[in-house]
């Protein structure tokens, strides 16, 4: 077992379990349709917190010949899928029996969704210099920059605003954001 097969084998399972819960809240609520209503805010949360899980997933695997099987490695690791995990599992309540919709949900729950994935990104971006050096820097472009500025901004507006059609309308950019993303590298020859 290589090192990378020893700490990618904790992480995927806490990112399967994150999608498993989003998954799973979805198809619940789905089963209530159509007395509950989902609501484009949940929606597009579930939407973007699966995009981001499956973007850190292959980020994962791309420092597979540089992952080191220490502990500050694993902890770091735990850490950011732990909070991949928080915000799966926080995306959809846990009861749905007396709700009619779950916009009302979606506005008290979204900046923990989001500050949950921001964090988690912000975390690993921070330590990226650890697992693949400073010179992982360089392996960054313009549109990854880019990108970036758009999830915290974006992203920040959604935690922050009280008003849904704004809140409904950043998370409809950081999903579009993902969904071009792939296409963004192949532009970019990547």
């Amino acid at each position: 077992m290589s090192n990378f097969e020893f700490v990618f084998s904790l992480l995927v399972i806490l990112l399967g379990l994150g999608l498993g819960q989003v998954l799973g809240g979805l198809a619940s609520s789905v089963k209530r349709r159509p007395e509950l209503e989902i609501g484009w805010g949940t929606g597009l949360l579930a939407t973007w917190v699966m995009t981001e899980t499956v973007i850190f997933w292959q980020i994962i695997w791309r420092t597979r010949d540089v992952m080191p099987d220490d502990i500050p490695a694993l902890f770091a690791g735990l850490g950011i899928t732990a909070l991949y995990y928080f915000a799966g599992a926080l995306v959809f309540p846990d009861g749905l029996a007396n709700r009619k919709s779950l916009d009302d949900y979606f506005m008290v729950t979204k900046a923990k969704v989001i500050g949950a994935i921001i964090a988690a990104f912000t975390i690993a971006f921070l330590l990226r210099p650890l697992v693949l050096g400073f010179v992982s820097w360089s392996f960054l472009n313009w549109f990854d920059w880019v990108a970036m500025g758009i999830i915290y901004l974006a992203g920040g507006v959604v935690m922050f605003t009280k008003r849904r059609g704004v809140a409904v309308g950043g998370l409809a950019v950081l999903v579009a954001l993902d969904l071009f993303t792939p296409f963004g590298y192949v532009l970019l020859g990547e």
